[in-house]
């Protein structure tokens, strides 16, 4: 890290507790619905870039399509995705699919999943969530929870 070790935020990702109509979705069993998510510039972020840039530069070459700003980000989401509990809201039961890229980009391209997607990505995007607190200060630690991704 050098000199500016200390300016670097965590490489862990942060916990986002997903709301519905500003309430905090919780399964049957009081287990709260959250996606963890790495910073959009975390090492796992600049991967996604890398392979983004190197996928869209073949298909400028093959003359296709390119993809659009919502596809990206929707994209990169599902990349730095690390872990979730998702929970249906209407039955309150959990969706025990596993978290992995291919899944986190499908549940996050459904039709009308904004409202998912959005809350992690948002997390992602506010490097406030992963800066590294000193035990030694004022400040507290970072817990690796939220109350709400809204920025």
């Amino acid at each position: 890290m050098g000199k500016f070790g200390s300016l670097v935020p965590s490489d862990k990702p942060f916990r986002v507790n997903i709301k519905l109509d500003g309430k905090q979705v919780l399964d049957k069993d009081g287990k709260p619905f959250f996606i963890d998510v790495y910073a959009e510039d975390s090492i796992a972020g600049r991967r996604f870039d890398k392979e983004w840039r190197d996928n869209i530069l073949a298909l400028a070459k093959e003359g296709k399509e390119q993809p659009n700003q919502i596809d990206h980000n929707i994209a990169k989401c599902a990349a730095l995705t690390a872990a979730w509990h998702l929970v249906d809201p209407d039955t309150l039961e959990p969706i025990n699919e596993p978290c992995t890229r291919e899944n986190a980009q499908e549940l996050y391209s459904l039709p009308m999943t904004a409202w998912i997607w959005v809350q992690p990505w948002a997390a992602a995007n506010n490097h406030v969530n992963f800066i590294k607190r000193s035990a030694k200060g004022s400040m507290p630690m970072q817990s690796g929870t939220s109350e709400t991704a809204e920025s």
